[in-house]
């Protein structure tokens, strides 16, 4: 324990800039203008959801296209009535995901 007029010892974790903030909300800031071509609430739904799934992606290091590839592959065969044990095996932590989601780039173009 810290006696009074002790100076810290140990600073604080704490990032003195919001940059990975202003990272994550760029992506929405570049596409704020498109966004103005959806022509219903839920195409603007729609691409709000793409969008989080993309940045959840990059933000647990998948490989993007390979993350959405293997969703847009599997979904649609669970049909509507999709258990909490389905979604839970394509989150983007889960480790039953196929190894072609955790690709890098780099690993991807060779």
């Amino acid at each position: 324990m810290q006696s009074e007029g002790e100076p810290l010892t140990a600073a604080p974790n704490v990032e003195m800039t919001n940059n990975l903030a202003e990272q994550t909300v760029k992506s929405y800031v570049i596409n704020r203008k498109n966004f103005l071509f959806s022509d219903t609430e839920k195409g603007a739904d729609a691409s709000a959801a793409v969008m989080s799934i993309i940045e959840t992606a990059k933000r647990n290091n998948l490989d993007v296209y390979g993350y959405l590839t293997h969703l847009l592959t599997v979904l649609p065969e669970w049909g509507e009535n999709v258990t909490d044990e389905q979604l839970e095996s394509v989150m983007p932590w889960s480790k039953s995901l196929p190894d072609f989601c955790r690709q890098e780039y780099d690993e991807i173009r060779q």
